[in-house]
């Protein structure tokens, strides 16, 4: 229903007699969500069987109030240690757990989710009517409201349900008659189940008028129910087997030495089915579905992997270190000639505080320099993309039937590989005066080669075919950290504080991408020789406060004489004074991420008490506020604040999108200073050895974590996707009471 002006003002001001202002969200959204956690532990043995079992509960609800749902987990773990000769161990550990997870058909996650519907939400309807039966029509976006998406009973429900069985093997035997050798057997298997069940209900949305006591229909979610089932299936399968060398010569020389063989195996399979059209909610079996228009799909997958690992570490004295490395690794995902990868690697150290010419020197505890250069693969393309073959899931219509068809997969590559890594890092570790000055500072630049990428940008769109991916994408990052720490105790209070500052950044060496002719799509949208941070949008002006203001403004792109226009809409520069807004005004304004990372943590003991905490901090990162974008309502806001710009029944949402193409949507206006302080944790503890007199020993302590964010960005996180933060599961403030006790 359409609203006045001086309604909608007396419902914020709280004074409308037919809507008074109840803080609708209140009633939907908790402050916090309930939490519990509980743990028992076991563990015993002697110097030949040891024994260890473990057993945790975990609880949590959503922050919706009203049948939001919860998520729940049970754990069970098992570890033996058994000494069967003097010279040979088993080791046997096991672990299950499995998880319930009951929520709202709107995922809390990433897309589409019930914090859109938050911003979706017309402030000004009711969350509830007067018949508890009648849910109140609050407009939505087409999902009813977010009193409706965020109630299972009202919507339907999205359940999962997994499970996740390990289990590992271990067997290792040291030869009497060779001092320091040994072979070891590693076998581990992995078993991931997962069901997934989707039941959608329509829901009638109504108005009410309290002068007469009548209830509209206004509109309806959805049309029947729907039922969605999927069920999945992934193994892992792992061995590795080793002979292993170590000895000291004369406390000279230090030698150690390992040969590994290992080999992986992954499946998995997935099965789906669903139906719609259900008469009726009471019943949600997929028996119950309408059978015209069910699908059912499925299919199975499976990868391998092979390597052979060589290490030799020898130091001298102690002061003089040498690790090298050989890995040859294969992956099934490339063709036979194709398929190893070898990949070396070399660090030296040097203990400079073991020199006499340093030793003598007081205050250093410890000074070490190190060098280091390796390479590693990266097999992170599509399974087989090496063969050609085709694909189904296209339908054909054959008269009046239609038969599942076959496609083609497009050209294969014959020649796709690993992608290399290269990284060379410096650094130094050092102590001083006892530990009150200890830390690292570490500087590497590291280069990838090989990057899969496709040429279709590069060839006319008259090219017939789908290319595969080749290796020819490269880029090349560089980077430094610092640590500093100190640590010491003053008289009975024990301190150790220690933060960390880094910074790094990319640039693209070579990118795949066509050749622009334009200066302006060059500068914008070329990638090759730039930094991967780089984001170009359009400078905004202020707001279109009057009519006569968007009558003088330049033309916008794909707009009808600025007709779509209207006060209170983002205003945007001309930069090239050409007289058209497009994406040749694009600039580049801010870097996407942060200059510098920095963090801090810090442990306190006096006597039987323990405190710590641990702080994170970001510098120079902007973030997209999505949510300042995107909510529809925002117009809404800007009419009370102060500036009555145009008849709320004609609001238009303050998009940029809506009047320049979607590629271009993105400008200043709604970039927001990103940089934040964070407190991820802080942690109080009290340990005992007696508890009421019984001599029972542990530890009581209270955790906080998310504890809080001190930042300029105005959206829920500066650290969520980037900044589009309008459809995150926000990140919540937790507290822990735990008890640990030792019988």
């Amino acid at each position: 229903a359409p609203f006045t002006e001086d309604q909608i003002q007396k419902y914020y001001d709280g004074t409308d007699p037919l809507f008074p202002n109840t803080n609708w969200y209140k009633e939907l959204i908790r402050d916090w969500a309930p939490e519990q956690q509980h743990n028992i532990s076991i563990r015993g043995g002697n110097d030949r069987l040891k024994f260890y079992g473990f057993f945790g509960y975990l609880n949590q609800e959503t922050m919706i109030k009203k049948n939001g749902g919860n998520y729940e987990r049970f754990n069970l773990q098992s570890n033996i240690d058994a000494k069967i000769l003097d010279n040979l161990t088993l080791r046997l550990d096991l672990a299950y757990s499995q998880e319930q997870r009951n929520y709202t058909t709107r995922s809390m996650g990433v897309g589409g989710s019930i914090w859109q519907d938050y911003w979706n939400t017309l402030p000004y309807y009711p969350a509830t009517l007067p018949d508890p039966d009648k849910i109140p029509y609050a407009f939505g976006a087409g999902v009813g409201g977010l009193h409706v998406s965020s109630n299972r009973d009202i919507s339907g429900y999205d359940d999962a349900r997994g499970e996740d069985l390990r289990g590992t093997a271990s067997l290792e035997y040291k030869f009497k008659s060779v001092k320091g050798l040994s072979i070891k057997m590693f076998e581990s298997y992995r078993k991931v189940y997962s069901f997934n069940k989707i039941f959608n209900k329509p829901v009638d949305l109504y108005t009410y008028d309290p002068g007469s006591d009548i209830y509209t229909l206004a509109g309806t979610y959805g049309s029947k129910a729907s039922l969605s089932q999927a069920h999945s299936r992934s193994e892992m399968f792992t061995q590795q087997y080793s002979i292993n060398y170590e000895n000291n010569f004369n406390d000279t020389h230090h030698l150690t030495a390992m040969a590994l063989y290992e080999a992986i195996n992954y499946s998995g399979d997935y099965l789906f089915a669903s139906r719609k059209d259900f008469m009726m909610t009471a019943i949600d079996q997929m028996f119950a579905g309408s059978t015209e228009g069910m699908t059912n799909n499925g299919y199975a997958s499976e990868m391998g992997r092979m390597s052979f690992v060589g290490r030799v570490n020898y130091s001298y004295k102690n002061k003089y270190l040498l690790e090298t490395i050989l890995r040859a690794d294969a992956s099934a995902k490339f063709p036979p000639g194709k398929r190893w990868g070898y990949f070396p690697s070399v660090s030296v150290g040097w203990m400079l505080s073991e020199e006499k010419f340093i030793s003598q020197v007081r205050f250093i505890d410890n000074l070490k320099l190190r060098l280091s250069y390796g390479q590693s693969g990266n097999d992170g393309v599509g399974n087989f993309q090496y063969l050609s073959g085709y694909t189904y899931g296209h339908a054909y219509l054959l008269g009046k039937e239609s038969i599942q068809g076959m496609v083609s997969t497009g050209l294969a590559n014959p020649n796709l590989t690993w992608e290399k890594v290269e990284i060379a890092n410096i650094g130094i570790d050092y102590s001083f005066f006892n530990r009150k000055l200890y830390g690292e500072v570490d500087v590497f630049y590291r280069e990838r080669t090989g990057i899969p990428a496709t040429r279709l940008m590069s060839l006319p769109s008259t090219f017939g075919a789908n290319l595969p991916p080749e290796n020819i994408n490269s880029l090349n990052d560089r980077g430094f950290e610092i640590k500093l720490g100190t640590s010491g105790a003053v008289n009975q209070l024990k301190y150790d504080v220690s933060g960390n500052i880094s910074w790094s950044r990319a640039k693209w060496k070579y990118y795949e991408e066509p050749d622009y002719t334009d200066s302006d799509q060059a500068r914008i949208f070329k990638q090759s020789g730039k930094w991967t941070d780089c984001v170009y949008g359009y400078v905004s002006d202020g707001l279109f406060t009057s009519q006569a203001e968007i009558d003088a403004a330049p033309y916008y792109e794909d707009l009808q004489g600025n007709a779509m226009l209207k006060p209170g809409d983002v205003r945007y520069k001309d930069l090239n004074g050409d007289g058209i807004i497009n994406s040749a005004d694009r600039y580049f304004y801010k870097k996407a991420d942060p200059d510098v990372m920095m963090g801090m943590t810090s442990k306190l003991i006096y006597k039987n008490w323990d405190f710590s905490f641990s702080l994170r901090a970001s510098l120079g990162n902007y973030a997209y506020n999505g949510v300042e974008a995107g909510r529809s309502n925002i117009s809404v806001e800007r009419l009370f604040n102060g500036n009555t710009w145009h008849n709320v029944t004609n609001m238009s949402m303050a998009k940029d999108w809506n009047y320049i193409s979607t590629e271009d949507a993105l400008s200043d206006y709604f970039i927001q200073n990103a940089s934040f302080l964070k407190c991820d944790n802080i942690t109080l503890g009290y340990s005992f050895d007696k508890l009421f007199g019984v001599k029972i020993s542990g530890r009581a302590y209270l955790t906080a974590q998310n504890v809080f964010t001190i930042s300029k960005y105005k959206g829920i996180d500066p650290e969520i996707n980037g900044g589009y933060d309008g459809n995150i599961y926000p990140r919540p403030f937790t507290g822990v009471f735990g008890l640990s006790l030792n019988f």
